[in-house]
């Protein structure tokens, strides 16, 4: 199969996108492979800890995190490599920023878990305000190294679908988006917005039910990574316009800003 096959084609014959993603970009294959290995860690432990932060059990965030490292290290690879060979230095310092990122915001979430206390937007003594700096001191650069991303893209890819192509920038100009949102939530030092962060939220994701919540527009957008690359390997195999792949990158990225919208007004979800 080609380096340039449809995305996460992870069932297809053994040149799939698990084993091209463990070849050629064997530090994104098993960054997101330890993300996802330590999960089981945190669920026994969660089964056992009967502690409470912010209302939920303390291991559950972290479990959320490892799943969404997981993916994200996993795309991130699989992005950098569609790639010009020309910017093979420059990607190869991408994707090792990015792991060594996830790995240090994992670590920390997971320390601060095992104390029992909350991660981010913590400053409640210079301990946990040094480990929140860190974390975003690591977090931060993604916006600018995403950018950068973007630009390369600009340049005709040989061999790589335009659908393809633009899935990619769109997304990626999402998750800048979103992750703009995520400053957002440290400069107010809190997730929610007309209500404390910590009550009443839907299962397992704990967005706010009583208040607006910047969280869901982020994850949203984060998620375009994954969402419109999948939809244009569908478009590419349906033969579907490059259109198509524009109207829904467009509908993706204002369903994001209205949610983020949304949680600035106090309002939640549902």
């Amino acid at each position: 199969m080609s380096a340039y096959s449809a995305p996460f084609s992870v069932f297809e014959e053994s040149g799939g996108f698990l084993n091209d993603l463990r070849t050629r970009r064997p530090i994104s294959f098993f960054g997101g492979l330890i993300a996802i290995l330590v999960l089981p860690a945190y669920l026994v432990l969660m089964a056992f800890d009967e502690r409470t932060v912010l209302g939920i059990n303390p291991w559950i965030k972290p479990a959320k995190f490892a799943i969404s490292i997981w993916i994200f290290n996993w795309t991130m690879g699989w992005i950098l490599d569609r790639l010009s060979s020309e910017y093979s230095k420059f990607r190869d310092k991408a994707e090792l920023y990015f792991v060594v990122a996830m790995v240090v915001e994992l670590s920390l979430i997971t320390l601060q878990a095992a104390r029992g206390v909350s991660s981010h937007f913590n400053q409640s003594t210079p301990f946990d305000g040094i480990v929140y700096g860190i974390m975003g001191l690591f977090i931060f650069p993604v916006i600018p190294v995403a950018i950068l991303i973007d630009r390369k893209f600009a340049k005709p890819i040989t061999g790589l679908d335009d659908r393809i192509v633009l899935s990619i920038r769109m997304s990626l100009w999402i998750f800048v988006f979103a992750s703009l949102a995520g400053s957002y939530m440290t400069a107010i030092n809190a997730h929610s917005v007309g209500v404390p962060d910590g009550g009443e939220g839907i299962p397992l994701l704990n967005w706010s039910r009583q208040g607006g919540d910047v969280r869901i527009a982020h994850f949203l957008g984060i998620h375009s990574l994954q969402i419109l690359p999948i939809f244009a390997g569908f478009a590419a195999r349906k033969n579907l316009s490059r259109t198509s792949v524009l109207v829904v990158s467009l509908i993706l990225a204002s369903l994001t800003v209205a949610l983020f919208v949304n949680a600035l007004l106090g309002r939640p979800l549902y």
